[in-house]
């Protein structure tokens, strides 16, 4: 059995060059900085050893008995990856789309993936826009139910973002790139000591991009800032405080084409036939987010080797938007070449989060065999404000006459003149606890559960005329959320596995009694995972194949006998299977390949015809993801390397009509290089979609999100250290 203490994380300021295989000289002197970073990859390469997602401290990944992938910071500059959209659209299991260019939509084993910050979870997250990469070290992502540390959420498992940390001796790394539709960006990152003999110290990072699309009139400029503080209050107490700020604004961005809408028509419901520079919105629509975001991080190691630990997060994100879009049902005539209306709306709002997170953890001494217990409290409240005017039409000049696709840029912005306004309140806590407990040799039994209290509630607010007092939108008290697993040691390096794993959704919605009504009983994921994980050349790559079964229970449909009224007796199955190899099998190559399969399936349903049909048709039944990159060593080519990469899916629907309006299935691929013009500046080039190939990213419905997939594109950056 694995040892299972805990101790300090070293590498929180790595920030490895392109061309390097291995770490350089001046990354290895960042490595000795004592720090909270929560996952220790191998340096300069694709694999992490432990991580903190499913747990709280770090664990051997062979211990975890879940799912888990991990985007490393090599991984990240190997591909010029920059958004979350980028980093997880390469994770095995994951599904990505874009709405806007802006924001994406992420998906995982059916449902919408959840976030969280270094541990502290974050309720109704993701789908929201998130910090650009250059904030953060690395990313931890377990699929499936991750309900005993996160309380309230969908199935579908949690994306953990770790924010870089100050180093223990001076860095910096400047870095710019240009692309494909006048695509630019600069980016700095910059620490060391500060003061009191290195007990004090920071980092800077930041960027600045200004890009088009290849959407005709879109435009997008962005800036980020990032700075962070460690200080060794004592050998063994370390405090951090991290502030972060992203401006980003959108214009004329594309949210997908319509499609041709004519019953009778032979193209109905099929897609345009236009070229994928076609933008169907006009030139004022603006999409602003404006975040800024606090946190803190107590840690404190006691002699007995437990870890006591405070962590908090503040973030507020304000949000302006104005469009003009195709009015939702109506699609583009096929024989006028019009749309018959447009809605156009406006709506400012904010976003706050705060989030705590509290908990001890150490090894304890049971019948002479080691185990570890974790024990911890969460807070979270998250309001959202919001005013606006939902829709003002409009049916071209003259009146009536609809809209082509020609006149979209030209639809004209009115005067809009806020009507209504929301305010959303979440509150949820939750006391939680798990431990690993080594049950014989080679076999560890892992046991948690959390304690969860819920509260959502919604009110109407000024500007509306007629402003209301809070509703319930869902409201659970004392759930609680089991978590059990097994692990067992074949090898020193290989393991099997197997869990169950839930979380919970609270209903609005009333079930009949005598009494009035009573809310449905909370929607439970619950989930059977099995598998086997291993850790090969010398820990230098990962591989794990697990198998899952999924149902989501208590979902409500219309109770027939009592009008106004639901019976909490649907539901649907999700299964699969996931794949992943990554890591560095011999020296100069690093890979990463991942295979998913996925079904989903209708058990119960009030409507007989879905029964039997699948639920999700967002994500492709069989995903495959691949990147491999090669350094030589022979004399003379050990400066340059070259990178391939493929995402290859089949079949899916999204929104659209099977068979009409579906994506059928698609590879598509990437060339990578690099070269260390000196020792300390690279250069490195990506050019993705080599084969340009035409392919719909995401499937809408009539009127918009039918979005072509980014063509041929081509990105060179030129990075330098100091």
């Amino acid at each position: 059995m694995q040892s299972f203490k805990y101790r300090a994380l070293a590498g929180a300021g790595l920030s490895v060059l392109l061309c390097a295989n291995a770490a350089p000289a001046w990354a290895e002197a960042a490595d000795t900085a004592v720090s909270s970073v929560t996952v220790e990859g191998a340096k300069g390469g694709y694999v992490a050893k432990t991580v903190t997602v499913g747990g709280k401290e770090p664990v051997s990944v062979l211990e975890v008995p879940n799912t888990i992938s991990v985007i490393t910071q090599q991984r990240i500059q190997d591909q010029n990856l920059v958004t979350m959209v980028d980093a997880l659209a390469q994770v095995p299991g994951v599904y990505v789309s874009t709405w806007d260019g802006l924001i994406g939509q992420i998906r995982s084993r059916g449902y919408l993936l959840d976030v969280s910050y270094d541990g502290i979870p974050a309720w109704n997250s993701g789908q929201a826009q998130e910090f650009d990469l250059v904030v953060y070290e690395q990313i931890e992502v377990l699929r499936g139910p991750a309900g005993i540390f996160k309380g309230s959420g969908q199935p579908s498992g949690t994306a953990n973002f770790v924010r870089k940390r100050a180093p223990g001796e001076f860095f910096a790394t400047v870095a710019a790139s240009a692309g494909t539709w006048n695509n630019y960006r600069v980016e700095a990152d910059i620490g060391g000591p500060l003061a009191l003999d290195g007990r004090l110290r920071g980092r800077f990072a930041g960027s600045y991009l200004e890009r088009d699309f290849f959407t005709d009139r879109s435009h997008e400029e962005k800036v980020v800032a990032y700075g962070a503080l460690d200080l060794d209050i004592t050998d063994h107490t370390l405090a951090s405080a991290m502030i972060t700020y992203q401006d980003d604004r959108g214009e004329a961005l594309s949210m997908g084409l319509a499609n041709y809408a004519l019953a009778g028509h032979p193209s109905h419901n099929q897609f345009l036939d236009v070229p994928r520079s076609t933008n169907q919105y006009p030139d004022w629509n603006l999409n602003v987010y404006e975040t800024l975001e606090y946190a803190a991080d107590l840690r404190h190691e006691l002699d007995n080797d437990w870890v006591l630990r405070a962590k908090a997060t503040y973030r507020e994100q304000r949000k302006i938007f104005n469009d003009g879009y195709p009015t939702p049902g109506i699609g583009l005539n096929p024989v006028t070449g019009r749309f018959s209306s447009y809605n156009r709306r406006d709506n400012d709002g904010t976003t706050d989060r705060t989030g705590v997170d509290l908990y001890a953890s150490g090894p304890l001494k049971f019948l002479g065999r080691d185990h570890l217990l974790t024990l911890g409290y969460s807070y979270e409240l998250y309001e959202q404000k919001n005013t606006g005017v939902s829709n003002i039409a409009y049916t071209g000049t003259p009146a009536a006459a609809g809209i082509s696709l020609a006149e979209a840029a030209a639809v004209p912005r009115p005067n809009f003149v806020h009507n209504n306004g929301g305010h959303t309140r979440t509150e949820q806590t939750g006391f939680y606890g798990q431990g690993r407990f080594e049950i014989l040799d080679g076999l560890s039994l892992v046991l948690g559960a959390r304690l969860s209290d819920f509260d959502s509630k919604f009110r109407t607010t000024a500007p509306n005329p007629n402003p209301t007092n809070f509703a319930s939108q869902g409201k659970e008290e004392d759930v609680v959320t089991p978590y059990g697993g097994l692990v067992y040691y074949l090898r020193p390096n290989i393991t099997l596995y197997g869990s169950y794993s839930d979380i919970f959704v609270p209903q609005t919605a009333l079930k009949w009694d005598a009494g009035g009504g009573t809310p449905l009983d909370p929607r439970v994921g619950k989930q059977i995972e099995g598998g086997v994980k291993g850790t090969f050349f010398n820990e230098g790559l990962n591989a794990s194949l697990a198998i899952f079964r999924t149902r989501d229970v208590n979902r409500s449909f219309a109770d027939v006998a009592h009008p106004g009224f639901f019976l909490q007796l649907g539901e649907v199955e999700v299964r699969g299977a996931d794949l992943e190899i990554t890591g560095r099998p011999m020296t100069g190559v690093d890979l990463s390949f991942g295979y998913s399969f996925l079904e989903t399936e209708h058990l119960a349903n009030s409507n007989a015809s879905l029964v039997g049909a699948a639920f999700d048709t967002w994500e492709p039944k069989h995903t495959l993801k691949a990147f491999a990159k090669y350094t030589p060593s022979a004399a003379g080519w050990s400066r340059g390397w070259i990178a391939a990469g493929m995402h290859a899916q089949s079949t899916f629907i999204g929104a659209g009509v099977a068979g009409v309006r579906e994506q059928d299935p698609y590879a598509i691929f990437s060339l990578h290089a690099g070269y260390a013009l000196t020792p300390k500046i690279a250069l490195s080039a990506s050019l993705n979609n080599v084969f340009d190939k035409v392919y719909y990213a995401r499937i809408g419905g009539p009127n918009t999100y039918n979005t072509y997939g980014d063509p041929r594109n081509i990105t060179v950056a030129l990075r330098a250290r100091f």
